[in-house]
């Protein structure tokens, strides 16, 4: 697997240095700027061409699969050492400490990028050396998503899952790493994530999760099938993306989209630099370019996502910032990342076994 590969490294541009990186002389450079795909990658795309104005840096948007998947790809490229698929990704935080573990990423100091420090806490991920790895993009929240015409008073627990009203209603995520449903039910039902320390503790939370498998129509990986799904009904309740919802209800789509009482899931997804890059420099200057508040704060009024700015550097409202934000990251749900990572293959396993089996 790749957490356990310790590829040969390459002496590239993109290798890890102690010493500044010159982002002064980048002009005429391209990079490739891969984000998930479809609404998400449009919006993304639209902020490139004044970055490209200000710095004469072409950028190509390119959509990439779930982070697990391109990470592979990605460390493909790095040991066959052909060009990377993308010089600049959007990792999630699974994605990036996979690509932290596999040598796939170049690493910087925080002063190559001064708008990392308005950047809210947890927003700046390092390497064991201290060297930064991944720059906060956005974030998103994952909620309680109802199709309003077929749920008329939509839940605000996640206790929801386990009511055995929805049988063959709901619509959950297929992945452990990404759907959080382990989180989710030690939250719910075990007071927090301290009984995640363990295997055993572990298992315990995955019976406890085998009591919804009765009320799940759909296991999904594709973002698009499930929004078909909640759109058309044919799922009444699962859980889903705030801001996709959120905008398709604006498109007048029936879904609605609720906080759990025991918090929603926040997840994020970091800029991270391939190391083989031919032009890091630009890549620095284009993560910098995005963690502007001002960026972060648009981002979160066109696309509807959570901006990684501290909140006090931006001009939204606070109507603004609640309506992607709910009540906020303090009492949101955070996802055990290091869970995935030490334990992945185990994890993979009895996820299989227990849940998709």
């Amino acid at each position: 697997m790749l957490a356990a590969c310790s590829p040969e490294e390459p002496a590239t541009s993109g290798s890890a240095s102690p010493t500044a990186i010159d982002t002064g002389s980048i002009e005429g450079a391209r990079i490739k700027v891969s984000t998930y795909g479809g609404f998400f990658e449009e919006n993304f795309s639209t902020f490139y061409p004044d970055f490209t104005q200000q710095t004469g840096v072409e950028v190509e948007s390119i959509s990439e699969p779930t982070s697990e998947v391109w990470v592979v790809q990605l460390e493909q490229a790095v040991k066959a050492g052909t060009p990377p698929p993308a010089d600049v990704s959007m990792l999630s935080g699974v994605g990036i400490q996979r690509a932290i573990n596999g040598g796939v990423l170049a690493t910087y100091a925080p002063s190559d990028v001064p708008n990392s420090s308005q950047l809210a806490e947890g927003y700046v991920r390092t390497d064991d050396g201290g060297m930064v790895a991944g720059i906060g993009a956005v974030s998103w929240y994952i909620t309680l998503v109802s199709n309003t015409d077929r749920v008329q008073v939509s839940p605000d627990s996640w206790t929801a899952f386990w009511d055995p009203q929805w049988e063959n209603e709901l619509a959950l995520l297929k992945n452990a790493a990404n759907s959080y449903l382990i989180e989710i039910a030690a939250a719910t039902y075990f007071g927090g994530y301290d009984i995640l320390e363990t295997q055993d503790g572990v298992v315990e939370v995955l019976r406890k999760l085998q009591e919804v498998k009765p009320n799940v129509k759909m296991w999904y990986r594709d973002e698009a099938t499930a929004q078909q799904a909640f759109n058309t009904g044919e799922v009444s309740l699962g859980q889903f993306y705030h801001d996709i919802t959120t905008y398709a209800a604006s498109q007048g789509e029936p879904l609605r989209s609720v906080f759990p009482t025991e918090g929603a899931i926040l997840d994020s997804g970091f800029w991270a630099v391939t190391k083989t890059t031919e032009n890091l420099g630009a890549c620095i200057a284009f993560i910098d370019y995005m963690s502007q508040p001002a960026i972060q704060a648009e981002l979160a009024r066109t696309l509807g996502t959570t901006p990684t700015a501290k909140k006090e550097t931006m001009d939204l409202t606070d109507e603004e910032y609640v309506a992607v934000g709910g009540p906020g990251p303090e009492v949101a749900l955070r996802p055990k990342y290091e869970m995935y990572d030490v334990w992945e293959d185990w994890i993979d396993q009895q996820w299989t076994e227990m849940i998709l089996s």
